[in-house]
């Protein structure tokens, strides 16, 4: 079957241009989680004064390969020395870096979770142990179930919060999953790429006790939050000696120099931060709200930007609810992800970035069209 995603991500918007028709950049895209509020406004103002300023000696000249400044601006927003911080060219990179770094022979994972994480087990041939977090436990993984997880495998890939679920776990748990990890040398990779669209991130983050867990890695990317996937762009933050081996995997020059300019600039933007808080404050109960309110689909209440949605009914035997819908709704303009993919899920399930008003009306709208359009092709 050819699907939208038959790279494994949203965002694809050349593929719809293929297989529904249209211009690539006529879609308005709920498919990827992308801040509708950037790039931060520091971020263009800097990278056109370096432009001007550099012209061609920028982009005809190596790039930092040690992200130095980069690392300072991250190392004192996160109060943490330089040599706990690695740069990737986005999470994706640094998700692939710390398997390879620490070449594991079991590897665990939440399902449903980011395809990245199988997908770097897969390609080494490594067993994967998995840990369900399906409609019958409310989209959360037991924790009894993690800890035995973390005690069997050699690496486990955690998102918090989830992707596609948005749901994040309790601080506690994390730190207990934490804490198993160091007793049994196990790697705990946190993959925080959502936490910046939370309000009080820091109470669910490790990167401020991240001393205490010395076989734990976080990962960040500012392509979420910042709206910089053009670019891509992330960071790790472990101890020295694991962010060292990271490094020894990666290729040099991975961070590209304008790259390198907008995540500094990025971090400096804080009123954008703010401006994002507002925005998603807003927009996410009302988004939520009205979903809520439609009859054939219930939304997942997670605490990010995006709703995973379980469509009403059983799935076609021709195709799945969640394909149909997709493809009515991208005919009419508007792209959804489809999450029957997600191993766990199956094709009862979309999800849907939150963007502006305007636009998540719009969103609304075509919903309601395309749903009772397919309601009635099953009469």
């Amino acid at each position: 079957m050819s699907r939208l995603e038959r790279f494994g991500h949203g965002g694809d918007r050349w593929t719809a241009e293929e297989m529904l028709g249209g211009r690539a950049d006529s879609f308005l895209d709920f498919s990827a989680n992308i801040n509708p509020l950037g790039p931060p406004p520091q971020v263009v103002r800097q990278l056109r004064e370096s432009l001007a300023e550099e012209g061609l000696p920028l982009l005809s000249r190596y790039p930092d390969p040690d992200c130095r400044s980069l690392r300072r601006a991250l190392a004192s927003r996160h109060q943490v020395p330089e040599d706990w911080i690695v740069v990737g060219n986005g999470g994706a990179e640094l998700i692939d870096l710390v398997n390879e770094a620490f070449q594991p022979r079991r590897v665990g994972i939440v399902t449903p979770s980011f395809s990245e994480y199988e997908a770097s087990a897969r390609k080494r041939g490594q067993t994967l142990i998995t840990v369900e977090a399906g409609e019958e436990r409310g989209y959360q993984p037991l924790e009894a179930e993690l800890v035995d997880m973390v005690r069997s495998v050699d690496l486990v890939y955690l998102g918090q919060p989830n992707n596609p679920t948005g749901l994040l776990l309790p601080s506690d748990q994390l730190v207990r999953l934490a804490e198993e990890a160091v007793r049994q040398n196990t790697v705990l990779a946190v993959d925080e790429a959502f936490l910046d669209f939370v309000a009080d991130g820091d109470r669910y983050s490790l990167i401020p006790r991240i001393g205490q867990f010395p076989t734990a890695v976080v990962l960040r990317s500012m392509t979420k939050f910042y709206a910089l996937p053009g670019i891509r762009l992330g960071y790790g933050v472990a101890a020295p000696d694991w962010i060292r081996r990271i490094r020894e995997k990666q290729v040099p020059w991975s961070v590209n120099g304008l790259a390198q300019i907008a995540g500094e600039a990025a971090l400096a933007d804080r009123s954008f931060e703010g401006k994002t808080r507002d925005w998603l404050a807003a927009e996410r109960p009302y988004l939520l709200e009205a979903l809520q309110e439609m009859d054939g689909l219930e939304p997942v209440s997670g605490a990010v930007n995006y709703l995973l949605l379980r469509l009403e009914g059983g799935a076609s035997s021709v195709e799945p609810p969640s394909v149909h819908l997709q493809r009515e709704m991208g005919k009419r303009g508007v792209l959804i992800r489809d999450c029957s993919t997600y191993p766990g899920l199956d094709g009862r399930y979309i999800r849907v970035a939150i963007r502006g008003r305007e636009e998540n009306e719009r969103l609304l709208a075509v919903l309601r069209e395309a749903m009772a359009d397919q309601g009635r092709s099953r009469v």
